[in-house]
């Protein structure tokens, strides 16, 4: 869980604030809901996030009571359901080294599942009465879902360049780290130029996590990431390193990459042949570099903040998900 970051001490009392609530808010009359949908939110999440919302909220002065905590709850509802219909339409069988919730109550529920959370959170941001709220947030639901068709469109397609990836994952990944950092500032009142740098902060992070994300598909430890390594490879879907492969490798390079699309998770070989191909172009540690970048660029949009123990919690946690192994 991301307090487990040793950067996050100075906001320890609110994530512990933040369990409290998650756990308190889910109070369906249908125990099934109650059931899956605490099955999700009490996994080993990392609460990014949330964390991202009341550390921005933080770096700008707020110091109105609680309400950072209940809105960077939003946050974590918003993230949960995306999990939820993303293994639906995956048929993923682990999250986050668990079996997944459609694996063990079926699609139909899940998929129920993830409207109730969805629902949820529309009904507290009703509640908070902050139409830029509001609107940061819905903003973001509409992109992650644009997002994820963009995604599906790409599947079995090795020809994606840099920018279209970047575009996609913007929405997917990236669109909700923006929201989160970008609420913390709207709560606190910052000026319009101290809001524009934490939303592009969460933006360029968002993207960096994702790509560390495409990475880690490669040489990741199972037991650390929770599902799999090979997972996104097997499933068929285009990732950083592929795209690296496809535009740096020779012509031989890219029919295999053909191949393999038109028949992910097929042959064994096939996908040994792969694995091979992103090891001699050290497209992992050009992933990595690229990340890296992102986190760069993130970090310079927090020049405009002076030091403070939630800049420099911001800075570490750019700099945690970069290094992570999970």
């Amino acid at each position: 869980m991301v307090r487990d970051c040793p950067c996050f001490g100075v906001i320890e009392d609110d994530l512990t604030l933040l369990e409290s609530i998650l756990g308190q808010e889910i109070d369906s009359q249908a125990e099934l809901i109650c059931q899956v949908a605490s099955y999700v939110l009490r996994s080993k999440g990392k609460r990014i996030r949330p964390a991202l919302l009341i550390l921005s909220a933080r770096l700008c002065g707020y110091a109105n009571g609680s309400r950072h905590v209940k809105l960077a709850s939003i946050g974590e509802y918003l993230h949960a359901a995306t999990l939820i219909h993303d293994d639906i339409i995956d048929g993923s069988e682990m999250r986050r080294g668990r079996p997944s919730p459609n694996s063990l109550w079926g699609n139909s529920l899940s998929v129920l599942v993830g409207d109730y959370l969805y629902s949820r959170s529309v009904k507290s941001l009703i509640e908070d009465e902050d139409l830029e709220v509001m609107r940061a947030f819905t903003d973001a639901t509409l992109s992650m879902v644009e997002g994820e068709v963009l995604q599906q469109s790409m599947e079995g397609k090795a020809d994606i360049s840099y920018d279209e990836y970047v575009a996609m994952i913007s929405r997917t990944t990236a669109s909700l780290f923006f929201a989160c950092s970008r609420v913390g500032a709207i709560i606190s009142d910052a000026p319009p130029d101290r809001a524009g740098a934490l939303s592009l902060f969460g933006l360029n992070l968002g993207i960096a996590f994702q790509i560390v994300d495409d990475a880690l598909d490669f040489v990741g430890d199972a037991g650390r990431l929770g599902k799999p390594v090979g997972k996104d490879l097997r499933e068929g879907r285009v990732t950083f390193p592929l795209i690296y492969v496809w535009q740096q490798g020779s012509e031989p390079d890219r029919t295999t990459l053909r191949r393999f699309f038109a028949n992910p998770g097929g042959e064994e070989i096939l996908i040994a042949e792969i694995l091979s191909l992103v090891e001699r172009h050290g497209a992992v540690g050009w992933a990595r570099g690229v990340a890296a970048d992102y986190v760069r660029r993130a970090k310079g949009h927090l020049t405009i903040f002076p030091d403070s123990p939630p800049k420099e919690s911001l800075l570490g946690l750019a700099d945690y998900i970069l290094a992570r192994d999970w």
